[in-house]
């Protein structure tokens, strides 16, 4: 798990901010920079009295934003082990909060506006039981929770089914601790002061955090399962009760009524919340398939888009680099499912994956080939990390194009691909010669590439040496990502500064038949043109963040 550059962990503090106040980003910042506390820890470094403290972190963990766990320690010498608790901030499920309408976009699409009222209600309130959606539900249509329960429950077995919210994970599970809490120590620069004053690299940081939503995470079978949900019998119910004793009839009967009073109870107190993971899975779906239809075709994009469906349910990680194979036949299955590939001829298909297999494309790879899973027979696989990272190149492309001009682009693409360049090689094959110098210290400055010394003789002397210049294509995706981070921030808080400026009467438009003045309604429309100039500015961002960060 990628742990958050410094503007990205500062967009994810101004998040908690505009979401819950002050006092709760209190709290979640010293997380966030600190790294795993105790409470006391907590306490101490946040001044804030037990009650804003544990309400705070009451609002953070609902919303999966402060992941709690339990530490074991081996006690010194003949002392006891002590168990500890810590809380550890979770900035990826933060800064999902700003993709929150493209999450409601997905499910309305897929499932319908009942579906995305549900999802809406989770994202609003964090973790909620089926009990509580029902009453949600029934609040805002103003109908009987009798009227709305079938419904509802139906819309919300389809979401479980394509796994778009999950039970929520364990409220404190247990991590072994590696041995005795030591006293604590000078923090070493580049690391965060741990838990109870224990040193953390960032590396161990991000790996607590790991390690902590895994101990929490429900078993895979329990994940997207309901006993209130799942049929008593999936044969036909008089063919069995036919074939049975008495004595079978009686324990299908118990069976039946357990069911029952386990699924009530279930609906009461399991809590359900949003599955971030699924949601990430689809919208880099979507990024691969528009990639293939802008860089081969439709057709091309149809049939990449009908393998992902296809192969999504077995996928075990949203950053998985291959799909599980799939057999041409399930492919031309999968097509013809789709409404745009009903009548899709057969060769028309296999020319098309033919296509995105071909080596001058590498879309597709055979079953075992290119590192691809092995499986015989004539299969194929997704090669989603290189779609992604052709996405990635392209967009870096044009940052600079856009930066630095053609000229820079040109030596940024060659370095890019052949690397450890002398300055006249670049100009000679850039096609740059006379302001080459010039365009690569303007690219050198942004650090979008690096220069390597190397020395003739002994002596080191920089006019005798070569200088070689090439690309860090890992420095250059980080800085990329950390410079998107840094303009988020900057939109989120021109956004908030806006809106506080127009409260009074951004207060009076929630009032009932009040007649807003001229002067009034100029104000509403100037800042509505603000606000979604500005909204629409950060969903772009976030675009380019999720390719970057989460694909």
């Amino acid at each position: 798990m990628a742990m958050a550059t410094s503007y990205g962990k500062r967009l994810a503090c101004d998040l908690i901010l505009a979401h819950f106040g002050e006092i709760v980003q209190k709290v979640c910042k010293c997380l966030v920079y600190r790294g795993p506390l105790a409470l006391g820890d907590i306490a101490r470094f946040t001044q804030l009295n037990p009650p804003q403290l544990k309400s705070s972190l009451l609002v953070l963990i609902q919303h999966s934003c402060v992941q709690a766990f339990k530490l074991e320690h081996e006690g010194v010498g003949t002392a006891p082990a002590r168990v500890t608790t810590s809380y550890i901030a979770l900035c990826d499920n933060i800064l999902h909060r700003m993709r929150f309408p493209k999450f409601l976009v997905l499910v309305n699409e897929d499932l319908g506006g009942e579906a995305e009222s549900l999802v809406e209600g989770l994202l609003q309130h964090g973790r909620l039981t089926l009990e509580q959606m029902i009453q949600r539900e029934a609040a805002r249509a103003v109908k009987a929770e009798g009227d709305v329960a079938l419904s509802m429950k139906e819309n919300f077995a389809n979401l479980l089914r394509a796994h778009y919210v999950e039970r929520s994970p364990a409220p404190e599970p247990s991590l072994h601790g590696k041995g005795p809490v030591e006293p604590p120590k000078k923090v070493a620069r580049g690391g965060v002061r741990g838990r109870g004053g224990s040193v953390m690299s960032v590396n161990e940081d991000c790996g607590e955090e790991h390690k902590a939503m895994a101990a929490a995470a429900p078993s895979a079978t329990e994940r997207f399962q309901m006993i209130s949900l799942i049929g008593l019998a999936d044969s036909d119910p008089d063919k069995e009760m036919d074939e049975a004793s008495v004595g079978g009839k009686r324990k299908l009967a118990a069976l039946q009524m357990d069911a029952k009073t386990t699924a009530a109870v279930e609906e009461k107190e399991v809590l359900w919340r949003v599955n971030f993971e699924e949601f990430l899975r689809r919208l880099r779906h979507r990024a691969c398939v528009a990639l293939v239809k802008s860089r081969v075709d439709q057709v091309a994009g149809t049939v990449l888009a009908a393998m992902l469906a296809a192969t999504r349910g077995k996928e075990t990680s949203a950053k998985q680099h291959y799909s599980v194979p799939i057999s041409m036949d399930s492919i031309t299955q999968a097509v013809r499912a789709l409404p745009e590939g009903q009548h899709m001829t057969l060769d028309k298909i296999r020319g098309s994956v033919q296509q995105l297999a071909a080596d001058s494309v590498g879309y597709l790879s055979r079953a075992g080939e290119r590192g691809g899973p092995a499986e015989g027979g004539n299969s194929f696989v997704i090669n989603m990390r290189n779609i992604i990272e052709l996405r990635q190149r392209n967009e870096v492309e044009g940052i600079v194009l856009q930066r630095f001009g053609r000229e820079c682009c040109r030596i940024f693409r060659l370095l890019a691909l052949k690397g450890h360049l002398e300055q006249k090689q670049i100009g000679e094959r850039a096609m740059v010669p006379k302001d080459v110098k010039q365009l690569l210290y303007r690219l050198l400055k942004d650090q979008y590439i690096q220069v390597e010394e190397i020395a003739k003789t002994t002596e080191h002397v920089a006019s005798k040496s070569i200088h070689l210049w090439k690309v860090n294509y890992k420095a250059v995706l980080h800085k990329v990502l950390d410079d998107l981070y840094h303009s988020a921030a900057n939109i989120s808080l021109r956004l908030a500064h806006e809106l506080d400026k127009e409260q009074e009467v951004m207060g009076l438009l929630r009032q009932p038949n009040v007649t807003l003045t001229s002067s009034q309604q100029q104000q509403v429309r100037r800042i509505r043109q603000i606000t979604n100039c500005l909204e629409g500015s950060l969903l772009k961002l976030d675009e380019a963040i999720l390719l970057f960060h989460d694909f």
